[in-house]
């Protein structure tokens, strides 16, 4: 890079930081700070629920998966399009209408105070360790790209994101969303701009180069995807177990349900999560898109450039070779803009779990709002950190297994990600389990986790690994079947909890 690049990414940079320190002179008390004080419009909301977790990961992973193994992933993201109406209507609506600070809350009605904490402490480290992926996969994108210390990236991106999420709140979080999210499409199109320009055909020539080389979309006959094999890495049954949980895990995500919660009404949330999740699939083709067009750049247009080339490394180098100046940095902001929205977005949600679920409700109960506001500027400072510390553990972790960042990513929130998944389920569904089962669930649910995760994943030779799509199955199965048999041997649930069950709305009970 010379003089321009830096030019523009420190521009970039200097701008997040300005929006954050300008929106900050609003936060007067906490419901200001963690939620923006519930008056936010749809149409900026929408933008973030989908910039908070579209992170430097999927800028760099989205493009190697389709390098590496075409666009059958992005098939996924159908469950959550399908869900969308009963996630939005039911199971949304219900968590609205209840006028939470963290999802948590509705655990202790549900079942006790300790699965509240507990639940929010298995939040704070999922969140944590996946912060730290995010910024690994930024260090790795500028080590590559720039020859900059991976090091020196996690510190320096860690530290920018946390000081304007310190002084503007959720606000500030939201606002940036939305001039990030343009920097970050404008950098991805500005590739695929320039491959289409040398390709026959132009963006159809890409597809095509793509379709002849089996990187679109395989789910034919041999291609694998009918496959009922763990081991197989993309199969139609993810799809299939995953459609009953899309269906109220994206209500009970902490980092989502946050942002709903600062719209000032539940039609102005409607229309922000709809735009959203029909807008994610469409948004996710075109960074796939542009790793189609770095495959048709290097496989096709000039093969002796991109021998011995995997996808994240190819779309690295793409982005440090073959863009012009001024472009470059423009892809770094993109890149950039990904990770900041990311780790602002989820270190403003830590700071509310840990305030309210744990700070708030334990450790300091009946303290005035102003010192609940300074102890969370003080939890995101020290949350900017963990970020970065985790950031270089995953670095020495991972660096060097081979394993691409998409699955990286998925490893790592999947891992502690399933315990609270289960328990909200077993919550919001069943009417006859209590606090000492879910207790009970998780203790179970611990070794297992450990065994499927270390020693069926990551020790495990890359051609005896468990998909990464199936690797949570062993774990959700030992939580729900321990938690909900735990329970009826103890007598099944607390008088009233009924009514925090879903169905008690169409068909309540007598307790």
């Amino acid at each position: 890079m010379n003089l321009i690049d830096y030019a523009v990414i420190a521009l970039y940079l200097l701008l997040s930081l300005a929006l954050g320190c300008r929106v900050g002179h609003k936060q007067k008390n906490t419901e200001d700070y963690f939620l923006s004080g519930r008056r936010m419009k749809w149409w900026p909301i929408a933008i973030a629920l989908f910039a908070s977790l579209f992170s430097s990961i999927s800028y760099i992973a989205m493009p190697g998966e389709a390098y590496n193994y075409g666009c059958t992933m992005l098939l996924l993201g159908l469950t959550g399009v399908i869900a969308l109406p009963v996630m939005l209507f039911v199971f949304l609506k219900f968590f609205y209408n209840m006028k939470l600070w963290t999802v948590n809350e509705y655990l202790e009605n549900r079942f006790s105070t300790t699965v509240r904490v507990i639940c929010g402490g298995l939040f704070l480290a999922a969140r944590c360790f996946y912060l730290g992926v995010v910024l690994y996969a930024t260090a790795m994108l500028l080590a590559n790209s720039f020859g900059i210390s991976p090091w020196a990236g996690i510190l320096v991106v860690g530290i920018v994101s946390t000081v304007y999420t310190y002084f503007g709140g959720m606000e500030a979080v939201i606002w940036t969303d939305v001039m990030q999210f343009i920097v970050l499409m404008g950098g991805i199109l500005l590739v695929i701009g320039m491959v289409a320009w040398e390709t026959p055909g132009g963006v159809g020539g890409i597809w095509n180069i793509a379709a002849e080389h089996g990187r679109t979309f395989n789910i034919g006959p041999g291609s694998g995807f009918w496959d009922p094999s763990m081991t197989q890495r993309i199969t139609f049954w993810p799809i299939l177990i995953g459609l009953p949980f899309a269906l109220f895990l994206p209500a009970v995500d902490q980092v989502n349900l946050q942002r709903c919660m600062t719209c000032r009404d539940f039609r102005e949330v409607a229309r922000a999560v709809s735009w959203s999740t029909l807008g994610n699939w469409p948004i996710c083709f075109i960074f796939y898109f542009a790793g189609l067009a770095v495959f048709a750049y290097y496989r096709v247009l000039h093969p002796a450039l991109g021998e011995g080339l995997n996808g994240d490394d190819a779309f690295c180098r793409f982005i440090s070779t073959e863009l012009p100046v001024g472009a470059r940095g423009v892809l770094v902001a993109g890149v950039l803009a990904a990770v900041m929205s990311t780790i602002s977005a989820v270190e403003n949600s830590l700071a509310t779990v840990w305030i309210k679920d744990v700070y708030q409700r334990v450790l300091r109960p009946g303290r005035e709002d102003l010192h609940y506001m300074k102890a969370a500027k003080l939890t995101t400072l020290l949350l900017g950190a963990f970020a970065c510390a985790f950031g270089i553990t995953v670095l020495v972790v991972f660096n060097g297994r081979n394993i691409p960042l998409l699955e990286v990513s998925n490893v790592i929130l999947g891992m502690l990600g399933t315990f609270s998944g289960m328990i909200f389920a077993l919550g919001l569904l069943t009417y006859r389990t209590n606090s000492g089962g879910m207790i009970a669930g998780i203790i179970a649910g611990v070794p297992v986790t450990v065994y499927t995760y270390v020693f069926r994943y990551l020790l495990a030779p890359p051609d005896e690994r468990m998909s990464f799509l199936l690797i949570s199955l062993y774990p959700m199965a030992t939580i729900l079947l321990v938690g909900y048999l735990w329970s009826l041997a103890a007598g099944g649930a607390a008088p009233g909890s009924g009514k925090y069950v879903i169905w008690s709305r169409w068909f309540p009970r007598n307790e």
